[in-house]
């Protein structure tokens, strides 16, 4: 996929692309990550992150390698160009929402009546 996607990102996969962008992560990685990086401290439980990174990898949004590490094997996972598009397209997505929003709020600083 080389457009960027044109709806919005759920938070989570906003997360996972952010954390990716800083280089390549295992799993275990990209839910610290997401978790230092979300103020709720948005949890990511492993099958709901494998699932998601499988439909990343699908979408061409991140690429996975398997490393040999003793006795075991890691995947790690990191963004690809295309990604990044997605990432950095809901990023301006995001700023232009704040952009249109900000006024009101100034306009009206209690929030109601």
């Amino acid at each position: 996929m080389d457009a960027p996607q044109p709806t919005a990102l759920a938070p989570r996969d906003l997360l996972i692309l952010s954390v990716l962008s800083t280089g390549p992560l295992h799993g275990y990685g990209i839910v610290r990550a997401v978790e230092d990086r979300s103020e709720s401290g948005l949890p990511l439980d492993p099958a709901n992150l494998h699932r998601v990174l499988r439909r990343m990898r699908r979408d061409g949004w991140i690429d996975e390698t398997e490393e040999a590490e003793g006795e075991g094997r890691r995947r790690t996972y990191a963004l690809t160009r295309a990604g990044l598009a997605v990432l950095r397209a809901e990023v301006e997505r995001l700023e232009s929402l704040l952009r249109e929003i900000r006024p009101a709020l100034a306009a009206n600083p209690r929030g109601g009546r």
